[in-house]
């Protein structure tokens, strides 16, 4: 007597299809993860471009060569003036002067020392970089810090990636 398999196609046809599907989701699953680390991982070199780009605008300006002689276009001392009134100190076809800030503190005669600030902005990407010029101490020592951010609007993720340049 021999017994029927009814069902049995149906059976291992389900079981087939739920495995295809199982692997399909999974595949989808990682493709996604990956989608965003490689978001992640563009805006982080936006961040890390602007950073850079901020502390290099810097560093030229610190020490470029004017009338005959190298000069800079930040301040020492909380005495220093010069940078009053200063204008064409230009980053990325901006006029940083426009938007800096210089604050100091006086000292004996050991020691001085000034602090300029000024931010730039990037195109077509929205990114920004804030930089800091401090300088302190006869001779002067000038530490340099650039906060770049792959996003300057508030919202959303926004990255910041930091570069410092001391000397």
């Amino acid at each position: 007597m021999m017994k029927t398999m009814k069902g049995f196609t149906l059976f291992f046809a389900v079981l087939v299809g739920s495995l295809a599907l199982a692997v399909g989701v999974a595949i989808y699953d990682l493709t996604v993860r990956e989608l965003q680390l490689s978001s992640v991982a563009t805006q982080s070199q936006y961040a890390i471009y602007a950073a850079d780009t901020g502390a290099e605008c810097a560093l030229y300006w610190d020490n470029h060569w004017v009338g005959g002689a190298y000069s800079s276009a930040f301040a020492t001392s909380s005495t220093d003036t010069h940078w009053v009134g200063i204008s064409g100190v230009n980053c990325n076809n901006q006029d940083v002067t426009s938007n800096w800030f210089v604050g100091g503190s006086g000292g004996a005669s050991t020691g001085s020392s000034a602090t300029t600030t000024f931010t730039l902005t990037f195109s077509p990407q929205p990114s920004c970089a804030k930089v800091t010029v401090a300088k302190s101490g006869n001779p002067s020592q000038t530490t340099v810090v650039s906060h770049g951010y792959n996003t300057c609007a508030s919202g959303g993720l926004q990255l910041e990636r930091a570069l410092q340049v001391s000397y």
